[in-house]
């Protein structure tokens, strides 16, 4: 009878993976759970969680493997469908909970528990912000880690209330460092019991030297070493090399997978469109833009050099019919932030981005997505894409492409025509890139002309820009007016108060000063010659008693 219930569970749990497509690879891997009550939440978490009336299949697998508090690899597609944060973020906030029920002290809101690290600043912000919904009105404290922070952590370890970190690699490392030269790190990290790495299909791209992240990741695992960290890897794609990696670096590590591997999302439409040319790119977005337009879109090119020069030909083309906005590292992390508010609010309707933009950051309404520059792996391909299909809506994404970029086309379109879109037969027949050119690709991006610019002069070459980021600054400032604190507002308030106090003072003043000189005068002038006489504290008191 044991036997058969064991059978008939097993079965039942086959069948929910099945039907969510979650493929599972590990020992001893809990069951998946198909509503959030099983998960027994505290009322003030479980309100909220309102908006998450279902777990989605990265959920449904992930947070149970992280309630047990073992290392994880998950890939999901992209979408904010997906809920890959509270997947890795649940686990983390109930286990703060419960620690703190079991201590009891002051001292537990101290203790750093779970540090998350994402590849860029805008993720890190959008992530911290998610971790302040879900934690609002719990006794859980969350931070976003920055210069101003840093200092305060260097400065005062013990007085500094932790509990969730939330920060780039370079940032954590540098903080790090300072602690560890203070003799100060181990303390820091004595209590850590989760480091979670967001994007971690990062490891293995970019650059190499000091920014290549897979050196700075093996610098924060070096530090973040105690017995009880667990790891977690989050990921839209699934790298051979990734899992190779972490499968040397940690030991009995489970496998979540949903959906087949490296494939994008299934609510996006995609398109492969032939330019011929990079001067013809500019033609056909034009077009686009024209014909039967809905924003928000995205464009994303492969430089900023690239992104400015697009940006100033839509800008003096459409002349304010179309909002067009822009993105990349020239901008302060404030102005990209505002830049990003204007996308969401919806007052930019076109926003032309770097790589910057195409990584998990969380855009619910994106209609169109346009690769002007076609992207040099599979991996980058399907975050850009996975921009846009989000929260149950379809979108659309189109790939331009050029006869400079025939050598490396072929693993897109692959992509492209697996998931049952029309791509050209003598694509799918082209060479396959070698591993040397794909690494090449990801270091070094293929050279491209530059776009045409349709007036002279460097000068008003970039106007636009210039008009944009002034554009930009003025918004900030009456941001920043209409945000002032209450403080100030009180204090403005006690100042406008004091200033006619400080003037009928004054004003008492003088008329005191007019009186007693009155009073000297006509003593002076009486016929008795006392008053040469009286000492000057008693004219003081004669004084007194006349002016009250």
């Amino acid at each position: 009878m044991e036997e058969d219930k064991k059978l008939k569970h097993f079965e039942q749990i086959r069948q929910i993976r099945k039907k969510h497509r979650i493929f599972t690879w590990g020992t001893n891997i809990p069951d998946p759970i198909e509503n959030f009550s099983d998960f027994h939440l505290p009322d003030k978490l479980s309100e909220n969680l309102k908006e998450f009336s279902v777990p989605t299949p990265v959920q449904m697998q992930g947070i149970p493997i992280g309630l047990q508090h073992r290392d994880l690899l998950v890939t999901a597609p992209t979408g904010a469908s997906s809920g890959k944060t509270l997947a890795f973020a649940l686990p983390i906030i109930l286990r703060i909970l419960e620690q703190k029920q079991q201590n009891n002290s002051k001292n537990s809101n101290k203790v750093l528990s779970a540090i998350i690290l994402e590849p860029t600043k805008i993720l890190a912000i959008q992530t911290f912000q998610n971790f302040v919904k879900f934690c609002f009105g719990l006794d859980i404290n969350c931070c976003y880690l920055n210069s101003k922070i840093a200092t305060k952590i260097e400065k005062n370890l013990e007085k500094c209330a932790i509990n969730i970190l939330v920060c780039t690699p370079n940032r954590l490392i540098y903080l790090l460092e300072k602690l560890e030269n203070e003799k100060k790190s181990l303390n820091f990290l004595s209590n850590l019991e989760w480091l979670i790495v967001d994007e971690c299909d990062r490891i293995f791209e970019g650059t190499e030297g000091e920014n290549c992240f897979k050196l700075q990741l093996d610098k924060i695992l070096n530090f973040c070493c105690g017995p009880n960290v667990r790891h977690g890897f989050f990921s839209a794609t699934f790298s051979c090399q990734v899992e190779n990696w972490c499968r040397e670096k940690l030991k009995e590590m489970l496998m979540v997978c949903i959906g087949p591997r490296n494939s994008a999302n299934e609510l996006v439409k995609q398109e492969l469109l032939f330019a011929g040319w990079e001067q013809a790119k500019v033609q056909i977005i034009r077009d686009i833009l024209r014909k039967n337009f809905e924003p928000p879109a995205l464009i994303f090119l492969q430089s900023k050099d690239r992104a400015k020069q697009l940006f100033a030909e839509l800008m003096s083309f459409f002349e304010g019919k179309i909002f067009v906005g822009l993105i990349s590292g020239d901008l302060s992390e404030k102005e990209c932030q505002l830049v990003v508010e204007r996308f969401r609010s919806g007052s930019i309707d076109l926003l032309i981005c770097t790589e910057l933009m195409g990584r998990g950051i969380d855009f619910q309404n994106v209609n169109l997505v346009i690769n002007f520059d076609l992207p040099t792996s599979i991996i980058s391909y399907i975050h850009r894409i996975g921009r846009t299909g989000r929260a149950g809506r379809v979108g659309r994404a189109i790939t331009l492409f050029t006869e400079s970029d025939m050598p490396i086309i072929r693993p897109i379109s692959t992509v492209i025509h697996q998931a049952g879109f029309p791509v050209p037969e003598y694509l799918l027949k082209l060479h396959k890139p070698t591993r040397e050119e794909k690494k090449n690709l990801k270091k070094r991006a293929p050279k491209r002309k530059n776009l045409t610019i349709r007036w002279g002069g460097l000068k008003n070459k970039f106007r636009p820009i210039q008009k944009f980021r002034k554009n930009i600054k003025i918004e900030k400032e009456e941001n920043l007016e209409n945000n002032k604190s209450k403080k100030l507002k009180i204090e403005e308030k006690l100042i406008e108060n004091k200033i006619p106090q400080k003037i009928n003072e004054k004003k008492k003043r003088k008329e005191k000063i007019k009186r007693e000189k009155e009073i000297e005068n006509n003593l002076k002038n009486t016929d008795d010659g006392e008053w040469q006489l009286v000492t000057p504290k008693r004219r003081k008191r004669e004084f007194k008693k006349i002016v009250t």
